[in-house]
This record gives structure tokens, sequence and C-alpha cells, in this order.
């Protein structure tokens, strides 16, 4: 079967799906952070990391959606960093009803360690590198980022 279809953009084509493979399988699964106290994985910190950013103003279920995963995958992660002493949980006086998510100091501190490793391992090299293409580019790369997203996310639909 002929792949030409791709033109000149297999190679990145390529490695968009080894990005995403590699990710795929290694999402769900917990490993230590070298040269820190984390144990983790990147569902887990990703999780923690967008509720630390929330600060208790955003409900669990709006925290799940940003992040693109269900609620199920969100309740097992905030489960498992509530085991860690990461987060807790908490109503809001006015609403018994909604459940909040705060960090704990453990869990700013795991975070704070962990986003030392991930900068120093690889996001500083590549904030490097977006610094060398304009803003205009940068927009279009979060466009190309956003339509994989949209592409694979869900019942294999077209999205417009």
């Amino acid at each position: 079967m002929n792949l030409e279809w791709m033109g000149q953009y297999r190679g990145l084509v390529e490695q968009f799906i080894r990005l995403f493979n590699i990710y795929a399988r290694q999402y769900s699964m917990e490993y230590k952070l070298e040269g820190t106290n984390v144990t983790t994985s990147s569902a887990q910190i990703q999780t923690l990391e967008y509720i630390i950013e929330a600060n208790g103003t955003e409900k669990m279920t709006a925290i799940a959606d940003k992040i693109g995963v269900t609620r199920g995958t969100f309740s097992n992660n905030v489960k498992k960093l509530m085991e860690k002493g990461y987060l807790e949980k908490y109503h809001d006086e006015d609403n018994r009803k909604d459940i909040y998510l705060k960090a704990t100091e453990k869990g700013i501190t795991a975070y704070e360690e962990y986003s030392t490793f991930i900068y120093q391992s690889w996001f500083q090299e590549m904030f490097a590198l977006l610094d060398t293409i304009s803003e205009e580019h940068r927009a279009t790369l979060e466009e190309i980022l956003k339509g994989f997203a949209e592409a694979f996310s869900g019942d294999g639909s077209q999205k417009k």
C-alpha cells in the first residue's frame, strides 16, 4: 500500500505517532523520578498540576474536562494522590454537594520537585527552541496539536 498521501510530512507524522505511543504506554505507569523523592505517573502529576493551578476554585468535573480524561480516570488519580498525602477534598460551605480539591504541602513539594526535574530534563531546551520561532508559528503549532487531540479523542466522527 502506498503511503504517499503524507508526502513531505511523513517524518513529522511519524514523530507525533511515536510520541503518542510512548506517552500512552507510560501514562498510567508509576515511576520514581531520577534525583527526586517523587514516585508518580504522568496521569497523577497532571492531575496534581491542574488542581494546584485551580487553587481550590474548580470542581473536579471541570478539571477532568480540562485535562481531557474521563471522570472515572480523574477520580482514580485523585484517590491515588490522596493516598500519597498530596491532596485533600473539601466542600464549599454554601454548597455541600460539590467537591473541591486542594493540594497539601506534601503535594506542592512533590510537584515542585517534579517540575524542576522535568524542566531540566526537556522543557528548558524545548522552550529555548520555541523562542527561536515567531509567536504566529507557535500558535500554528498549538492548532496542529489541538487538531490531533480532536481527531483522536472521540468516536471517529469528523469535527469541523
